[in-house]
């Protein structure tokens, strides 16, 4: 290697493209923290000979990081690089490279005979960067304000979420298509499949952007029936909810930008469990509605309100109009785990996802779970990255003690548990040991498993109708029981959110074995 008084970066480093996320998300950032000047195999020239490259890279560099690891050492250049690197560290009597061993492996013989950095456990990930600096000459960097968290948790996406909201592109897109040619749109889906989150994360950014429609702005407004859904369409409407066409003009006309409203109702299943004797009168004004001029209606419903659906006036629509939300797939879920880390800067381990993936399994409502998930993560983030240690640490406190395994969504799902306990009244919390316990089937010498019951399974001699209600609604609202068919009907259908419960949550453990 040539003498040279001062090179153009201080390292050059190579790594293989299953390591990116620790590299980028951790090492680079704390070099380039520490004022580091590196160069990596992204910089190469595009169309220029990788092995060319290589050399340049080494010859510019005052010294060459290899971060090791199986990935690494299978890959068809790796060799070569460690060969050009070691002669040119014989030919001016120094050794430029410095191996990184960040997972478990045997170097090869050149490297072998090289101090290593030991990287393969995040504890030892400050010493390593700490030395590497040190032989730097750099300072060593401090710790990196954490990035804001861009998960929500539990709770539905808004429109103001849109920038986070990943893995329905599809679905938005078909969305976006029904509604050019059609302006009515019912939504349907199981309960917590993110049928909301797809109208107000999705849907209406996509409509704001589209190019499908004519000129002029979208005027949104969304309402929840609740107990007065036509107090709601008129406040929505700012005008009679019996004769929309007039409201609908003078919305507009007040607005003179916008030339369509879209209004949005939002868990139109409320109309039958809340509505009363309103609910006709709702679905004929939403039926006129739907066939006045520049209004586009969209309904988001749950599956299991199908027959309540088929009996109203709005049927006919319903039926020739509707789209029906399943549950993310795992190329979904993948994008809506890795995207908002990835727009906020932080990168998260492969074997992360893909544990996280595997642990949701095909569950209908395990998205609010796996962003609940991921907001307990983000405190584990080390520096930009998210590494699938985090994930294996949730679960730590609970093997000390010898309890059974548990996964990362376990365990959210048992926090979130104990919260929504905590607040309940003591009647409230025995009528909720109650309710868990009923909905359980105990397996006899395999494991037990949730079973639906209808309400009237769940009361016992002396409840107070009122505190049984009120209790299957803040339980089913922290999304750990869901409901169906009518409320206050015996005949309504309770069941457990999520299998998670009933093996991942310590409290419903402690019940069971008394």
């Amino acid at each position: 290697m040539r003498d040279r008084p001062e090179y153009a970066y201080d390292l050059f480093i190579s790594y293989a493209e299953a390591d990116r996320a620790w590299v980028e998300g951790y090492l680079l950032d704390a070099l380039h923290q520490a004022g580091v000047r590196f160069h990596s195999e992204e910089a190469f020239r595009l169309g220029a000979p990788r092995l060319l490259e290589f050399e340049r890279a080494v010859e510019e560099s005052q010294r060459t990081l290899l971060v090791l690891s199986p990935a690494y050492l299978a890959e068809s250049f790796t060799q070569f690089t460690e060969v050009l690197a070691q002669s040119y560290g014989l030919e001016s009597a120094t050794w430029p490279v410095i191996p990184l061993i960040l997972q478990p492996v045997e170097p090869p013989p050149r490297l072998a005979m090289l101090e290593a950095l030991d990287a393969t456990q995040p504890i030892q990930w400050p010493a390593a960067i700490e030395r590497l600096c040190v032989e730097l000459q750099r300072p060593v960097p401090g710790p990196p304000p954490k990035p804001a968290c861009p998960y929500p948790g539990m709770l539905p996406f808004s429109e103001a979420d849109r920038h986070r909201f990943f893995g329905r592109d599809a679905e938005v897109q078909g969305l976006l298509e029904h509604l050019r040619l059609y302006p009515f749109l019912t939504v349907i889906g199981p309960s917590g499949s993110g049928k909301s989150s797809l109208v107000f994360a999705g849907l209406i950014p996509a409509l704001r952007r589209s190019g499908l429609f004519s000129a002029g702005e979208w005027l949104v407004r969304d309402l929840r029936p609740g107990q007065a859904p036509l107090a709601a369409l008129a406040a929505a409407l700012e005008g009679d909810a019996a004769d929309p066409a007039p409201a609908v003009y003078d919305l507009l006309t007040a607005r003179p930008n916008a030339s369509r409203l879209l209004l949005v109702v939002d868990q139109f299943e409320e109309l039958f469990t809340l509505g009363g004797q309103e609910a006709e009168p709702f679905q004929e004004a939403l039926l006129r509605l739907s066939q006045t001029r520049n209004c586009y209606l969209v309904l988001t419903a749950r599956a299991d309100f199908y027959a309540d659906l088929m009996a109203g006036p709005l049927w006919h629509e319903i039926q020739a109009h509707r789209a029906e939300v399943l549950p993310l797939d795992e190329a979904g879920l993948r994008q809506a785990i890795m995207r908002p880390a990835e727009d906020a800067g932080v990168f998260v381990e492969t074997a992360l996802v893909e544990r996280l993936v595997a642990d949701a399994g095909r569950e209908p409502g395990v998205l609010p779970l796996i962003q609940e998930t991921l907001v307990l993560l983000w405190e584990r983030v080390e520096r930009r990255f998210l590494p699938l240690s985090a994930y294996e640490a949730l679960v730590l406190p609970r093997a000390a003690y010898g309890a059974p395994p548990s996964t990362g969504l376990q365990v959210a799902m048992a926090h979130r548990a104990d919260a929504a306990l905590a607040v309940l009244r003591p009647e409230q919390q025995a009528i909720a040991r109650r309710i868990f316990l009923r909905l359980i089937q105990f397996g006899e010498g395999r494991a037990d498993t949730r079973r639906q019951q209808p309400v009237a399974a769940l009361r016992a001699a002396g409840d107070d109708p009122a505190a049984l209600d009120d209790t299957l609604e803040h339980l089913a609202g922290h999304r750990l029981l869901t409901l169906g068919g009518q409320e206050g009907c015996d005949g309504r259908r309770v069941d457990i959110a999520h299998e998670s419960l009933i093996v991942g949550w310590p409290k419903l453990d402690e019940w069971l074995g008394e």
